[in-house]
């Protein structure tokens, strides 16, 4: 494992400050935001304000290229997500046994917030002044001392074009520092993705197609932009703190960092000789159905989490520990609770049996990257044999359903001592996502004592066939997959029908491009001025699980 998080450039710190209850929210730090961060305070909700500047950062962060295949200089051009990612990853990459390992044969999956970061937010600066200088010059026709200050403008844009692709590069980039051939890809499948980039990760190893993988999840957008962004949806913390599960929550904290893993089977690691932090027994993801873009669904929270206990096999009670999404908006918070008491409803269970926290108490919420600190979390309690502490909780708010049931939010960090002795340490993490994106992952120590080899908490079978000159390299048996829907919409081509008259006739879709779709299009001539566009198209309202405004 690797990390770079808030008040922690190491899982070791990490640790640290978990146990020491360390809260690491602040002040936005000076010359991240493009102006005083004192203008844009406003006691509620206005547009373009905040009511707090307060978060979780990481700003004193420095990467060392040493031993990365990038060129320094590159590196010095890329915005500070690029540089979390590499730093998490190498880490990542250290923290194994590597020394077996055909790095053609190492992917990576990674997850990456779609949103504007300080690099990105600058080519759009640097856009815009270019373009201002277009028509400006024009209305003030000989003004040179005006053309100067934009020629002096366009003069100072440095920002490397790569920068644009901060949501696209950094998994490739990483395999590329790493020296790795397996494949990369990174993904957004908001505040659930790193948990979705381990379970595609764990596809690639029970598929044989890799045999190590790193996966997990990277988030450092432009603080200014999320600030802004959270507190326009009534969802940022007014008082500046993050208190998951207490009657005190009022919102959320946005928090910036990188988190990976590196995935081994389990007799590839133990032929190796890895440490093994712990094992994945089931993943759940799942969409909710019923729910808004706001308002998650306990519904697809239970269907993730059942999918999940069902490949492992286990009871919900059989876990002892939950770190769980926990933002610390009421709301959300209430409804992941309920879910739990759902799924733990016919389990034979005492009262407070089962410890629950949420370490976005401490660092704030990581969006694409906030599965995989927890994760981490969990992994490193497992390692020290400790019950983590959650901060911020005192009491729960009236009416709360956490009331007798099964779960006590763990206050303390204290011993986590094992049921028996045959019996390993369980842990279950969820990551619940912007518009009911959900996932439920289980963990389970590796005690090597006990002598018992777990099954790999899959239902499908797995054989053994030669792969790339290894006889040991499992695949799973095929299977013949049906294609058993289509639709196209392309261009003014708005049904299968129409599609096929169109192609089987030999025609063509092509036309003039629709007035202003495209300003400053001209310059490139005809090549920009047709194509199958679409110029407008009607969603009857009720269509979709989406209200019509949204």
């Amino acid at each position: 494992m690797g990390c770079v998080f808030p008040g922690a450039a190491d899982a070791d710190t990490f640790w640290g400050n978990i146990r020491s209850k360390k809260d690491t929210t602040r002040e936005v730090p000076p010359g991240r935001w493009i102006f005083d961060p004192r203008e844009a305070l406003a006691p509620e909700v206005a547009p373009d304000k905040v009511y707090t500047t307060r978060g979780c950062f990481v700003d004193s962060f420095t990467l060392d290229p040493s031993g990365l295949h990038v060129d320094p200089s590159l590196l010095s051009q890329l915005d500070p997500l690029y540089h979390l990612a590499l730093e998490a990853g190498r880490q990542t990459w250290n923290d194994a046994r590597v020394g077996e390992l055909d790095r053609e044969r190492v992917g990576v999956v990674l997850a990456a917030i779609a949103l504007p970061t300080d690099a990105s937010s600058a080519l759009t600066r640097e856009t815009l002044g270019r373009d201002f200088e277009n028509r400006l010059s024009q209305l003030a026709g000989d003004d040179r001392e005006l053309r100067a200050v934009f020629s002096e403008l366009e003069a100072s844009a440095q920002t490397n074009p790569l920068n644009a692709r901060v949501v696209g590069l950094p998994a490739a980039l990483l395999a590329q520092a790493l020296g790795l051939g397996g494949g990369s890809y990174t993904l957004d499948a908001a505040c659930a993705s790193s948990l979705y980039a381990v379970k595609l990760a764990c596809d690639e190893l029970r598929a044989g197609r890799s045999d190590a993988m790193l996966a997990g999840g990277v988030s450092r957008p432009e603080c200014l932009y999320t600030q802004m962004g959270f507190t326009q949806l009534r969802s940022l913390s007014l008082t500046g703190r993050c208190a998951p599960f207490d009657a005190s929550a009022d919102g959320l904290i946005v928090g910036e960092g990188a988190g990976l893993l590196m995935l081994k089977r389990l007799d590839d690691a133990l032929r190796q000789g890895d440490r093994i932090y712990g094992l994945i027994r089931g993943i759940g993801l799942s969409n909710d159905i019923g729910g808004s873009l706001l308002s998650p669904d306990s519904e697809g929270q239970l269907r993730a989490m059942r999918a999940a206990y069902s490949a492992a096999g286990w009871s919900p009670s059989d876990v002892d520990v939950i770190e769980c999404h926990g933002t610390g908006t009421p709301r959300g918070d209430a409804v992941e609770i309920d879910s739990l008491l759902e799924l733990w409803r016919d389990a034979n269970c005492r009262a407070a049996q089962c410890s629950i926290g949420s370490v976005k108490s401490m660092i704030g919420h990581l969006l694409t990257g906030a599965g995989a600190a927890g994760m981490i979390k969990t992994l490193l309690a497992m390692k020290h044999e400790t019950l983590p502490p959650s901060i911020h909780f005192d009491s729960p708010p009236a009416g709360s359903p956490l009331g007798d049931g099964p779960f006590r939010v763990q206050a303390e960090p204290e011993s986590w001592p094992r049921r028996d002795e045959q019996t390993p340490r369980r842990a279950a993490v969820s990551a619940f996502g912007f518009g009911g994106i959900n996932a439920h992952v289980l963990l389970e120590e590796w005690n090597p004592a006990s002598g018992r080899v777990p099954g790999n908490g899959s239902r499908r079978s797995v054989a053994a066939h030669p792969r790339d000159g290894r006889e040991d390299a499992p695949v799973a048996e095929p299977q013949c997959v049906a294609i058993v829907g289509m639709a196209v919409r392309f261009g003014d081509i708005a049904s299968l029908r129409e599609f096929q008259e169109l192609v089987l006739n030999g025609e063509c879709a092509f036309r003039d491009r629709p007035g202003e779709r495209w300003h400053g299009g001209d310059a490139l001539g005809e090549a920009g001025r047709s194509g199958a566009f679409i110029e407008s198209l009607s969603v009857p309202v009720g269509a979709f699980r989406i209200p019509p405004n949204e």
